[in-house]
């Protein structure tokens, strides 16, 4: 499959592009933009292939086409270093000053054709050679590892990992020669452009196995997005069965020194380093969160047995440990290091910090968990389904918000 984005405001001129580029090979798929603001949205959230704009283009919606949009709106994406650039053809109806056109597209190191609906096939032909490179180029990447914009892992094949497979991305297994590990291709479908998916799950507990599996994935895949989801332990009385919690910030809880006060009284000097969430990405959390919709519409989603109270989405501080907490006073010295902490869980820090470290452009990490217990004597696994359910769905939420 290839992308191709058609910025441009004239439908007829859509149909026709998208007409020959799908009609040649129905692997091709065309989305389309109105204006360069939306086009730059779209390129910052997905990769494409190929890139046609409309050399008059306007900037906004509602905003008039200027002669020089599109050649304004290439230059603005060679400033922006978050987009992937793809091959561009610029196409113009106008019949006036088409050289100096030409020209300055050439400069820019694009391909200028001109645009006379169907009456002229040279723009058609320029298009079809462009189009059987971009599969011929996807095919060899695809050969070797094809690139993903989201990766979604888990720390458990189940409950953690199903729930995410149920999530409606048109889930295909998929195995590489030498790589132990299984995992699930598929496409999250949005307004603002389709991303492509693959998940995993580490299979054991503990940092150092998501640490392992994330790097791998990192590096294989490429992607935009590296999000850990599934379930973990709340704080009593902040938070309820099922609720979501995106961490915000991440810590591992057990980093420090443990050491001997002058009375032999042991004592552990917690030297955590706390990893901030993406601004953006919080926001856009806290709102969905306070929004009044987004949590009832998962909770009244779920088909079975529902623990006592309302689901509520939380943002805030998850903290990150090597042991599984199952006493009643297991939370006190994470408490300690952040008393507004609202989960614990062992592996989201190792997420974390294997974007940290990882080669530029490194992925932005998110961790969404969602409580099935308190970490406390009491523990059981009762509402652990469930959790992985939340905590998988108010990720869809999020991801297919207009504004992510």
């Amino acid at each position: 499959m290839i992308k191709v984005l058609v910025v441009d405001d004239e439908y007829a001129k859509i149909a026709s592009i998208s007409e020959v580029a799908t009609g040649f090979n129905s692997s091709v798929v065309i989305e389309h933009a109105s204006t360069a603001n939306e086009a730059r949205r779209k390129l910052q959230n997905a990769e494409y292939d190929l890139l046609v704009i409309d050399l008059n283009l306007p900037a906004a919606l509602g905003s008039a086409p200027e002669r020089s949009g599109g050649l304004a709106f290439h230059d603005m994406l060679m400033l922006d270093r978050s987009i992937s650039l793809p091959d561009i053809i610029f196409l113009s109806a106008l019949e006036e000053g088409l050289e100096k056109a030409e020209e300055e597209v050439n400069n820019r190191g694009a391909i200028f054709c001109s645009y006379n609906g169907g009456q002229t096939s040279n723009w058609k032909r320029v298009l079809l050679g462009k189009v059987k490179y971009a599969l011929q180029r996807r095919a060899r990447l695809n050969s070797a590892s094809p690139r993903f914009d989201v990766v979604i892992m888990t720390a458990l094949g189940d409950p953690e990992l199903p729930a995410v497979l149920d999530l409606p991305y048109g889930w295909k297994s998929l195995r590489f020669p030498e790589d132990p590990t299984g995992y699930h291709v598929g496409e999250i479908t949005r307004k603002e452009g389709s991303l492509t998916v693959i998940a995993a799950a580490a299979r054991k507990k503990g940092m150092p196995y998501s640490a392992a599996l994330a790097s791998k994935m990192v590096e294989k895949f490429k992607p935009k997005y590296l999000v850990m989801l599934g379930i973990c332990a709340g704080a009593k009385g902040k938070t309820n069965y099922g609720d979501v919690i995106v961490a915000d910030p991440s810590w591992d809880w057990g980093s420090g020194k443990h050491a001997e006060k002058e009375d032999g009284t042991r004592v552990f000097l917690a030297a955590p380093y706390p990893h901030p969430l993406d601004t953006h990405i919080s926001q856009l959390s806290m709102e969905l969160a306070t929004d009044g919709v987004t949590a009832r519409a998962i909770q009244s989603e779920w088909e079975k047995e529902l623990p006592q109270g309302k689901l509520a989405i939380h943002v805030g501080p998850m903290a990150s440990g090597a042991a599984v907490l199952a006493t009643s006073d297991a939370m006190q010295p994470i408490t300690a290091q952040n008393r507004e902490v609202l989960g614990v869980e062992m592996e989201a820090y190792a997420v974390m910090a294997c974007a940290d470290f990882s080669c530029k452009p490194a992925p932005l990490p998110i961790a969404i968990k969602s409580v099935c217990d308190f970490a406390d004597a009491e523990k059981n696994d009762l509402w652990q389904k469930y959790a992985a359910y939340t905590s998988a769905k108010f990720f869809h939420k999020l991801v297919t918000n207009e504004n992510f």
